[in-house]
């Protein structure tokens, strides 16, 4: 018996499926274990599983639609005890990681759907991401991931429990191939040669030539305008002069009239005295403003030489702006103090460039370290595993089962140096060979029941969905199975199609599809069996309807057996 280490760390607890192929509405609401799902072949079983996909990322249309006038909606509840890996996919995708994890799909009538992941819209992509690490959905079609080159790593970094040395080698390999893309952008720098320093150079010595300053720009844009408007200006002075101060009938007279009003009615009242007061204050800055504005108008003139001069200046900074397609002078300052560090740095070329090849040489020798020990730790796991691999298939029915392992070095990469691909044979006297050459879909079943057994003693699994990968078996055999999926589920739920009355004797939960006619419409339906019920329907799967009640005493004694 093995022993097991993990937790439920994923659960699929809800699912709610509505207008969805023949499904109305049907609430399945599942446990950890072992959980089998039984029922007519085209009573609805495959629908379940095309739901599940759905809810799982795959495409949707709006035929699937039990009524096609009505949205569908697929509903998933799932346990997500906290988990770095998965608690890092919400994050990088901007979901709240909540406990319980909801997820919630809708496909109109059109065939357009929208996801929810905790109430957060999510896009297909961000929904496979999740999916992939909460369900696992296998049928006896489904086994191209056993020919799958990362698949078999997987199997054997599980395995071999080397987690440690794994990370730290991916670490000393991201390290190398930065140090080495570093080491590139130089070389590529010093393969443009002094013609792109040159020109780096000669842009640096334009914009610092032009003596950059922030303010000078607005400024001289103001004094040329008032330059270039300088005779209307002066006119305009004068006459401004004129109506404050040196007509007959000036700002000024004006207000020295006003005041000996105010002086005069100031004695009948205080507030005709206030007014007084006031008109003194106007007064005295009215003055002043005045003597302002004559001594402007007697001294504006503008250099004619020095407005050309301005002029230019401003031409300078604009023909500076518009070449560099920058929007101002603080812009233009940046840019300038960028191309002198450019240049710096194709000074300092020659050094960084033996300081990145040195670099280069450090960390690729730290790597190369690292994926010899990574591959030791593998080589130690090779002869278990087809050990292991080989008793599971005994006890399910493929007792001359051969299995090696094609092992290459290739070039570094990030899952190591390590090229394995693990070859099969289900035949006595055959070689073994790759997975997608093997023909049979029992046997292939049978070795990824296998493989997901071993995987479940050393790591944590999502949610397994079996779908009728007992398919040619049966007798012992389907016993066997039973068991090692009841062994499993102790620590991993698992959900099972099966037509086996063994294997649905072997489940913890046992959850019965049918048709059902009563209305006027077909709908595939769901319950759960316990007690009675479910010896019934164990029995019919072995007897049939009419010979399945003298059966019901050894169907209780096959359940018995697999729970006692």
């Amino acid at each position: 018996m093995c022993k097991f280490e993990f937790g439920f760390n994923f659960m699929l607890k809800h699912l709610h499926i509505q207008n969805y192929a023949l499904i109305d509405s049907i609430d399945l609401s599942l446990s950890d274990g072992l959980s089998v799902i039984t029922g007519e072949t085209g009573a609805g079983k495959s629908i379940l599983l095309g739901a599940i996909s759905l809810l799982m990322g795959a495409r949707s249309d709006g035929k699937s639609l039990y009524n096609p006038d009505k949205k569908c909606i697929i509903e998933g509840t799932f346990s997500v005890a906290p988990y770095p890996h998965i608690q890092q996919i919400f994050e990088e995708e901007g979901i709240d990681f909540e406990e319980p994890c909801l997820i919630r799909r809708e496909i109109n009538p059109q065939g357009k759907s929208r996801t929810f992941v905790n109430d957060s819209p999510v896009n297909l992509d961000s929904l496979k991401k999740i999916g992939q690490e909460l369900v696992d959905i296998h049928s006896q079609q489904d086994t191209w991931w056993l020919a799958n080159a990362d698949f078999t790593l997987e199997l054997v970094d599980s395995f071999a429990q080397n987690q440690v040395v794994k990370s730290a080698y991916q670490t000393a390999y991201r390290t190398y191939t930065q140090a080495l893309k570093n080491l590139q952008n130089l070389q590529k720098k010093a393969a443009e040669g002094t013609q792109g320093l040159d020109f780096l150079q000669f842009q640096f010595q334009e914009l610092s030539d032009a003596n950059l300053t922030l303010l000078e720009y607005e400024q001289l844009r103001a004094q040329v305008e008032k330059g270039q408007n300088a005779e209307q200006i002066h006119e305009r002075l004068v006459q401004l002069a004129n109506h404050m101060s040196v007509s007959e009938i000036s700002t000024i007279e004006q207000m020295r009239a006003a005041m000996q009003q105010a002086n005069a009615l100031s004695k009948f009242g205080d507030d005709y005295a206030s007014w007084k007061t006031r008109l003194e204050s106007i007064w005295l800055e009215t003055k002043d403003l005045a003597s302002e504005i004559e001594r402007e108008a007697e001294q504006f003139q503008l250099d004619p030489n020095e407005l050309l001069l301005m002029q230019q200046r401003l031409d300078l900074l604009n023909r500076l702006l518009q070449k560099y397609q920058v929007r101002d002078i603080a812009d233009l300052i940046q840019l300038r103090d960028a191309f002198d560090e450019q240049i710096s740095g194709h000074a300092n070329l020659d050094d960084a460039l033996a300081q990145a090849e040195k670099s280069v040489k450090s960390s690729m020798k730290s790597a190369e370290e690292l994926a010899q020990g990574l591959q030791a730790s593998r080589k130690l796991v090779y002869t278990p595993i087809t050990q292991k691999l080989q008793e599971s298939l005994k006890a399910l029915g493929i007792p001359n089962a051969t299995l090696e392992w094609d092992l290459r070095e290739q070039d570094m990469q990030l899952t190591g140096i390590d090229k394995i691909q693990l070859l099969f044979s289900a035949n006595k006297g055959l070689a073994p060979k790759p997975f997608r050459q093997i023909a049979s879909g029992g046997e292939m079943s049978r070795l990824m029941l296998s493989i997901k057994h071993l995987l479940a003693e050393k790591r944590a699994l999502p949610t397994l969905i079996l779908d009728e990968i007992d398919t040619g078996v049966s007798g012992e055999i389907a016993i066997k199975i039973g068991q090692m999926l009841a062994q499993m589920s102790k620590s991993h739920q698992i959900i099972a199609i099966t037509h086996l009355p063994q294997i649905a004797a072997a489940g913890a939960h046992h959850w019965y599809v049918y048709k059902n006619h009563a209305g006027e419409k077909t709908v595939s339906s769901l319950r759960e069996l316990t007690g009675e019920d479910r010896v019934d329907e164990i029995a019919k799967m072995i007897g049939g309807t009419q010979g399945y009640i003298e059966l019901k005493e050894n169907v209780r004694k096959l359940i018995h057996a697999n729970h006692a």
